[in-house]
């Protein structure tokens, strides 16, 4: 009886060890193949530089507006005499969006006086205007430019007894034209559609010149 009762005792301590004893915790070399802490792979997040912020690369979009096609002109005038002067000036930008056409806009200035022996006329104009030229083919252009302008002109009776006379107001025109292109320049013949009594343009058909560069 006693020895069964050791032998029992022998089994339950030997089954208690056996539950708390683990295999990992049996101390071996770091490089011994039982280590089982050798081959755990570690979580890492991969070294992409595409995937890091701040480092993702950012491509640039081509951009749409190119600086060589910029054109600029200038309308510009000066006559003088003894009994007239005339100065325009009129600066202009254009951008050659194809070869078949350009736009822009631009503003201008002119100054007129001209005199007799009854009256002498003082004019000022300041105006804005868009304007466009179509190439159908390489020589050839179709050109329209419509354009607001403010006048005020002044008559001055040269003579006693006579009052001066003041007008001012704003004239619309419409102005299209065809004709050669010559380079970066334009020969047309041009008409003003709206015929303002006091347009700027000639009445009828005129002939312009303009240059960009």
């Amino acid at each position: 009886m006693k020895r069964m009762l050791f032998f029992f005792l022998l089994l339950s301590s030997l089954s208690v060890g056996a539950q708390v004893i683990r295999y990992d915790t049996i101390r071996v070399s770091p490089d011994d193949e039982r280590n089982i802490h050798r081959n755990r792979t570690v979580n890492a997040t991969p070294a992409n530089k595409s995937q890091r912020k701040g480092n993702a690369r950012v491509e640039k979009q081509p951009s749409t507006f190119d600086k060589s096609k910029l054109r600029f002109g200038a309308d510009l005038g000066l006559s003088v005499s003894s009994n007239y002067t005339n100065f325009g000036l009129g600066p202009q930008i254009g951008y050659q969006f194809s070869p078949y056409f350009m736009a822009g806009a631009g503003i201008r200035y002119y100054y007129n006086r001209s005199r007799n022996y009854d009256y002498e006329i003082k004019s000022n104009l300041l105006g804005a205007n868009v304007f466009g030229y179509i190439y159908p083919v390489s020589f050839l252009t179709i050109f329209i430019q419509p354009e607001v302008n403010y006048i005020w002109s002044k008559l001055e009776p040269r003579i006693t007894g006579v009052e001066s006379y003041k007008d001012d107001g704003v004239v619309a025109s419409m102005v299209v034209g065809a004709g050669f292109r010559l380079g970066r320049s334009h020969v047309t013949l041009n008409y003003d559609l709206v015929q303002d009594d006091k347009s700027p343009h000639p009445s009828g058909v005129y002939l312009g010149i303009s240059a960009f560069f």
